[in-house]
C-alpha cells in the first residue's frame, strides 16, 4: 500500500509537469497604426489533461500589458482555439509609435508573435497645383491622408493660413471622408500682397477624443498685388492766385500699399474746359501755374490709373490786394489780385492823413497826385493795417492834398498830339487837291454802305463750328465776365450737360437736336452759354432779360422741354443722347451790352450747377436753392448721391397754370416735328 501511494503521488506530478502546446496560426503585420485593432488566434494543445489560465500581454518597448486573460481545462490530445484581440491605442501603448510583440502564456508555457510596428503617422498628399490667388478669390486645396500603414482615414483636416513674417494665422477646418479631403475659404480682400504658407494638419481621434495619429504638409502660394483705390492728393487744396497747384496720383492695393504706376491726370476749369492733361509716375506732382488773376471757383482733378478713375475738386481762393507804389509825387495802385480791390487807404503826408477809397476791376490801375507846399515829405500808404509803401518825397504846391491824376493830358502826350496834327493836315492837303465837294459825295454812299453791312453783319447770328460738319447759332448770347459793374438780380439756372459729347458730334442728327433746344430756350427768353464743345450748355433766365423776377416756372418748363427732345430722340434713333440736367436759383451780376449779355456769378452757384448735372441720369435735378424756389405742386424727390443732396424731378404733379406752360412747349416741339 505504502508502494502504491508513492507511485500515485509521482504520477501526479509527472501530469503537472507535462507541457501544453501554444501555437500562433497567424502572424500579425509588421505594421500597424494607432487605433487598429490585432486579433492574435492561437490553438492550445497537451498530450495530458491539463487546466489553467490563458492570457495574452502586449509588449511594447519594454512594457507587458495584459488584455485577454481566460480560464481553461482539456483533456489530453484535445484542442482549444483561441482568437483575442486587442485596440493599439494609447492606453494599452502610450502616446508615440512602438515596435511591439504579443506574448500568449499557460500556466508555465508560452509563445511570442513576430515583432510589429504601431505608427501615429498620417501622410498627406495635396491634390491642388495652383500657386497664385488674388485678394476675395475663393482658394480650394484637395487632398488625400493615408495612415502609414495604408488604412483608409475617416478624420479631420485644420489649414492654418499664415503670412511668411507671421508665426499665428487663421485657422479653417473640415472633414476627411474616406481618406479625401477639401479645405475652401475666401482669401480676405484686405490681404496684403506676398507670400503666405498653408499648414495642413490632417488627424483621427479615439472614442474619447483623444488624438491618434497625425500628419502634415505644407502648402505655399502667392497673394497678388492688386490695384483698388486711386488716390488724388493736393500739395494745398486751396490755391492762391499766382502761385502752382501741385497735385499727385497714389495708387493703392487692396491693403492699402502703394503702387507704382502710373496716372493720367487732366485739370478742367470751372466750366469743364480741359486746361492741362499728363500721364505721369503715380505719387509725383503735376505742377500747373495758376495766373494772378484768375477768378476764385472749384476746379476739378480727374485721375484714371489702371481702369481706376477719381476725381477732386481744389479751389481757387479769393485774393484782393493792389500793388502801391510811390513815384516821385506821384502813387502808383495796381490791381494784381483776381476780385475787384475795393479798399479805403489812408495817405499820411507828413503829419496830415487823408482817406482814399479806392475800387480797382481785374488788372486796373490808377494814379493818385500828391501836392503840399514845397518840401520834402514822408509819404505813407496805410491799408488793411499795414504799410503799403513809404517814402521821402519832394513835393510842390500850394496846399497838402492827394488827387486822382487825369489818365490823359495833353502834356504828356505832347508827341503825339503833334504827329496827328501833322497826318491831318496831310490828309486835308491831299482832299482840297482832289476837289473837296467830288470827293466828299463820291465817299458819302460808300461811307453809308459800309455802315449798313457792319450793322447787318452784327445782326446775323455767329456760328460757332465744332466740327467740319457742326455749326450751331443763337440770336443772343452770354458772356461770362471776371468782374463786372451792373446790376445784381436772382437768376433761374438751367445746366445741360451731354456726357457722350465726342459721339453725339460724329451723329448726322446731332446739329438739329442741340439747335433745337438752343431755339427753345431762346422762345422763353432764356439766354445761352456755351462751352467751347458743346457739351456743357448754361441758359439763363434774369428779370433784366424777361422783365419778371418770377422765372422758376418758365425754366423748369425749358428743362422739360429739353428732357422732351432727348427722350424722343432716344426712342428712335440707334445712337443714344446720354444727359444730365440740373436746376439752380442764385445772384448773378448782369450787363446788357446789345444782343450780348454780360455776367458774372458769385460763389459756388455755377460749380453746383455742373456737379448735380453730371449726377443726373437722364433726368431733371434741384439744388436746394432751387427746391426752395419751387412752386409746392412740384413733385421732387430728395436723394443723396456722391455725398451731395439733390432732388429728383418725378411726374409733372404741378398746378394748372405751370402745366399750361409745360403743355405750350410741347405743342411748339410737335409743331416744329
Amino acid at each position: 500500500m505504502r508502494g502504491l501511494f508513492i507511485f500515485a503521488i509521482v504520477l501526479s506530478l509527472l501530469i503537472s509537469f507535462t507541457s501544453a502546446e501554444i501555437v500562433i496560426t497567424q502572424q500579425p503585420n509588421t505594421l500597424y497604426n494607432f487605433g487598429d485593432l490585432i486579433s492574435v488566434p492561437v490553438i492550445i494543445t497537451s498530450p495530458t489533461d491539463i487546466s489553467g489560465a490563458v492570457e495574452m500581454n502586449l509588449i511594447c518597448n519594454g512594457i507587458e500589458t495584459n488584455f485577454y486573460k481566460n480560464g481553461i481545462k482539456l483533456p489530453a490530445g484535445v484542442e482549444k482555439m483561441i482568437d483575442a484581440g486587442v485596440i493599439l491605442d494609447s492606453q494599452n501603448i502610450g502616446n508615440v509609435s512602438s515596435f511591439c510583440t504579443i506574448k500568449a502564456i499557460l500556466n508555465s508555457d508560452y509563445a511570442l508573435t513576430n515583432e510589429f510596428k504601431v505608427s501615429n503617422i498620417i501622410y498627406v498628399q495635396l491634390l491642388t497645383e495652383k500657386k497664385e490667388f488674388n485678394p476675395g478669390e475663393n482658394l480650394a486645396i484637395d487632398g488625400k491622408a493615408t495612415k502609414e500603414d495604408g488604412g483608409i482615414i475617416d478624420g479631420f483636416i485644420d489649414l492654418i493660413f499664415v503670412s511668411t513674417n507671421i508665426s499665428e494665422g487663421t485657422i479653417y477646418q473640415n472633414t476627411i471622408k474616406n481618406g479625401f479631403f477639401s479645405v475652401n475659404f475666401i482669401i480676405p480682400k484686405e490681404t496684403k500682397a506676398g507670400n503666405y504658407l498653408l499648414k495642413l494638419n490632417a488627424y483621427d481621434k479615439d472614442i474619447n477624443g483623444k488624438i491618434m495619429n497625425r500628419g502634415y504638409a505644407d502648402y505655399n502660394i502667392r497673394v497678388n498685388q492688386i490695384p483698388t483705390s486711386l488716390e488724388i492728393l493736393f500739395e494745398e487744396q486751396e490755391v492762391e492766385p499766382g502761385t502752382s497747384m501741385k497735385v499727385k496720383a497714389i495708387l493703392h492695393d487692396q491693403s492699402g500699399e502703394k503702387i507704382d504706376s502710373s496716372a493720367v491726370i487732366s485739370v478742367k476749369d470751372a466750366f469743364g474746359n480741359l486746361l492741362k492733361q499728363e500721364e505721369i509716375p503715380t505719387d509725383e506732382f503735376l505742377e500747373l501755374q495758376i495766373a494772378y488773376n484768375e477768378p476764385p471757383g472749384e476746379w476739378a482733378v480727374i485721375a484714371t490709373s489702371n481702369a481706376i478713375t477719381n476725381d477732386m475738386d481744389f479751389e481757387i481762393k479769393e485774393k484782393e490786394t493792389a500793388d502801391v507804389k510811390i513815384v516821385n509825387s506821384t502813387v502808383l495802385i495796381k490791381n494784381i489780385g483776381n476780385v475787384p480791390y475795393n479798399e479805403s487807404l489812408v495817405v499820411k503826408i507828413g503829419e496830415e492823413s487823408f482817406h482814399l477809397a479806392v475800387y480797382l476791376e481785374m488788372d486796373e490801375s490808377k494814379k493818385y497826385s500828391l501836392r503840399a507846399p514845397d518840401g520834402e515829405y514822408m509819404i505813407e500808404i496805410i491799408g488793411g493795417g499795414e504799410t503799403q509803401a513809404s517814402e521821402t518825397v519832394a513835393l510842390t504846391g500850394k496846399i497838402i492834398g492827394v488827387k486822382e491824376a487825369s489818365s490823359f493830358t495833353f502834356a504828356k502826350y505832347y508827341f503825339a498830339w503833334i504827329f496827328v496834327i501833322l497826318v491831318l493836315g496831310f490828309v486835308l492837303i491831299i482832299v482840297f487837291k482832289k476837289g473837296y465837294q467830288g470827293s466828299f459825295v463820291g465817299y458819302l454812299p460808300r461811307f453809308r454802305s459800309l455802315r449798313k453791312d457792319i450793322k447787318v453783319e452784327k445782326e446775323t447770328p455767329k456760328l460757332k463750328k465744332v466740327k467740319k460738319d457742326l455749326m450751331l447759332g443763337s440770336k443772343n448770347k452770354a458772356e461770362l465776365s471776371l468782374s463786372l459793374k451792373g446790376e445784381k438780380q436772382g437768376a433761374s439756372l438751367i445746366f445741360l450737360k451731354i456726357k457722350n459729347s465726342e459721339e453725339i458730334k460724329r451723329y448726322e442728327g446731332a446739329e438739329q437736336i442741340l439747335q433745337e433746344i438752343i431755339n427753345l430756350a431762346e422762345e422763353s427768353k432764356a439766354i445761352p452759354y456755351l462751352s467751347e464743345g458743346y457739351d456743357n450748355m448754361l441758359f439763363i433766365l434774369t428779370p433784366a432779360i424777361t422783365k419778371t423776377f418770377k422765372n422758376e416756372k418758365t425754366a423748369i418748363g425749358i428743362a422739360n422741354g429739353i428732357k422732351d427732345i432727348f427722350d424722343r430722340h432716344n426712342k428712335m434713333a440707334k445712337q443714344k443722347i446720354d444727359f444730365g440736367i440740373s436746376l439752380n436759383y442764385g445772384d448773378i451780376v448782369v450787363m446788357k451790352d446789345g444782343p450780348l449779355l454780360k455776367f458774372m456769378s458769385f460763389g459756388n452757384l455755377i460749380n453746383a450747377l455742373k456737379k448735380i448735372a453730371s449726377l443726373s441720369k437722364n433726368e431733371i435735378l434741384f439744388s436746394e436753392n432751387m427746391r426752395n424756389k419751387t412752386l409746392p405742386g412740384v413733385n421732387l424727390e430728395k436723394q443723396i448721391r456722391k455725398g451731395i443732396g439733390v432732388y429728383v424731378l418725378k411726374e409733372k404733379k404741378v398746378k394748372d397754370d405751370t402745366k399750361k406752360f409745360i403743355s405750350d412747349f410741347v405743342r411748339r416741339l410737335e409743331k416744329r416735328d
